[in-house]
């Protein structure tokens, strides 16, 4: 019968023998790759084909959450390339929880809807409030079609004929009255 020889030293076995992975070593040479520490019968994990031990891997490898930076142990949330405990995945505005909610991701903070609308829609020259569908392009700002209105008189102005006054839009018939 062959000897067992150690995969780290190449020196042949005689007593105990640690096997792992289909690879056999003296009980010394059964390391952590990182800390050189002797595994023995503590917890360890292979990565990238080297013994790693637990210690290690928690310190090394394991996941951090994007958010608080600490250790992913349980379930974690993986978006946007990156990943989240299930309590930090939640919009910087509001601090809602967005795991079942749709959610928008600028420059890596987290939006629910509502707040990235609010953070990011444009706005209506004439109310001040997000535009989310129609806008009206006039003046060199957006409007809600129903907030052009004639700076004089409140009418809407629905064609796309009106004169500026004082940098505002009239309708032609403020604009007929001031001639």
């Amino acid at each position: 019968m062959a000897p067992t020889i150690c995969c780290k030293c190449n020196g042949e076995i005689d007593d105990q023998a640690i096997c792992s992975s289909g690879k056999t070593y003296h009980p010394e040479h059964f390391t952590c790759t990182v800390c050189k520490e002797p595994i023995g019968a503590s917890r360890f994990r292979l990565v990238k084909n080297e013994l790693i031990c637990s210690e290690c891997f928690l310190n090394k490898h394991a996941p951090r959450c994007y958010s608080c930076g600490h250790l992913i142990l349980g379930r974690a949330i993986a978006a946007v390339g990156r990943k989240w405990h299930e309590e930090c995945f939640r919009c910087v505005g509001c601090c809602q929880n967005l795991v079942t909610s749709t959610f928008f991701e600028v420059n890596g903070y987290l939006f629910c809807k509502c707040d990235f609308r609010e953070a990011f829609s444009s706005r209506c020259a004439g109310c001040g409030e997000t535009i989310d569908k129609n806008a009206l392009v006039a003046l060199n700002t957006k409007w809600h079609p129903r907030c052009f209105e004639c700076f004089n008189c409140g009418s809407r102005i629905t064609t796309d004929k009106f004169d500026i006054e004082n940098g505002n839009p009239i309708c032609l018939r403020c604009s007929a009255v001031g001639e």
